[in-house]
């Protein structure tokens, strides 16, 4: 407008990055000119990390390793799974058993996806399993999608009768 009072002027900002500091600075322009206001900064704060639950692997009617991928996002991040034989529904850290039962994969503090994976033990055959990546950090914590495997069934063995043979 025009007129000699101060006038506010606010325009929102999209697709920053987390944790980047900006710098920026008002400008106005009239028929008399154009005037720049002092240059400012602001620092975006800092993304919790980033996780996805990938698929189990190396399954056997006991073992299954569990894998996930996690942004760290700048800030040093842990990781760790959740399983039960019960759907959860969505991913939280109180359902099912921890893995492992204390601490985690410590995935570094960068800005790009880093896969990690940890084994699990003692699970019973036949049986259908519900897990999901969990990673932290000085930010905060994240889940992943809850996921599900089935481990094969235990082979089963049959003794029959053994047959005439001969003495040698």
């Amino acid at each position: 407008g025009s007129g000699t009072s101060p006038v506010a002027m606010a325009v929102p900002l999209t697709g920053l990055a987390p944790a980047t500091t900006y710098y920026f600075c008002a400008l106005a322009q009239s028929s008399h000119g154009t005037s720049m206001g002092v240059v400012l900064s602001f620092t975006t704060p800092a993304a919790p990390p980033g996780v996805t639950t990938d698929a189990a692997s190396d399954l056997t009617d006991t073992t299954a390793s569990l894998n996930g991928t996690v942004n760290p996002n700048g800030s040093a991040t842990t990781g760790w799974f959740r399983y039960s034989t019960s759907d959860p529904g969505v991913c939280d850290d109180s359902f099912g058993t921890r893995a492992p039962s204390s601490g985690g994969s410590s995935l570094g503090a960068g800005n790009t996806p880093v896969g990690y994976s940890i084994p699990v033990t003692g699970l019973s055959p036949a049986t259908t399993y519900y897990y999901c990546a969990i990673a932290s950090s000085a930010i905060g914590t994240s889940f992943g999608q809850v996921l599900s495997f089935t481990t094969p069934a235990a082979p089963t063995v049959t003794t029959e009768a053994g047959t005439t043979g001969t003495s040698t």
